[in-house]
């Protein structure tokens, strides 16, 4: 979808939040996907110029298509049928009756407030089996770090449902 009708000023103008991006993608996603985001962003910007507005400003217009970027690839990956395992519970758990909706529920309210913590998906891969040595070289940090990031969220967690019950 190239239109050759996009005025030079509107890439000089994505172009000049350059490092901006940069720094925002260095929250977003660990630092091997970093220049990857951004050049994504970028050309996502640049291919759907058309779509910005004036009015919003640019800067919160490129953030806001780089956050769906990241979205929709958290999505992409949570399909994915290799990391993706379904177990269903009743075939775990011998039940003679199917387990209440409220147990489902209170696991889907635990796992929401997991993805809210600022190291929940530390937590969500250590529960998926993910080695600690594996996820800090993904984010390139230490095992240390990761393994405190871990024992943060899963305190975060406890205080949820101690203040839940």
């Amino acid at each position: 979808m190239t239109n050759t009708n996009r005025p030079a000023e509107f890439d000089a103008r994505v172009m000049a939040y350059l490092p901006g991006l940069r720094k925002l993608a260095s929250k977003m996603v660990p630092r091997q996907y970093r220049d990857d985001l951004v050049t994504d962003t970028i050309m996502f910007a640049l291919e759907r110029w058309q779509n910005f507005r004036e009015d919003g400003g640019m800067w919160n217009w490129l953030a806001w298509n780089m956050r769906g970027i990241v979205t929709n690839g958290a999505k992409k990956a949570a399909n994915d049928k290799k990391r993706v395992v379904f177990v269903p519970i009743e075939d775990h758990m011998n039940l003679s009756v199917p387990a209440p909706q409220d147990g489902y529920t209170e696991l889907s309210d635990t796992l929401r407030s997991v993805a809210s913590h600022r190291h929940g998906s530390v937590l969500l891969r250590r529960a998926m089996g993910d080695a600690l040595k594996d996820i800090a070289v993904e984010r390139g940090t230490s095992v240390e770090w990761v393994r405190q990031m871990e024992v943060a969220a899963r305190s975060h967690v406890r205080t949820q449902l101690r203040a839940a019950a």
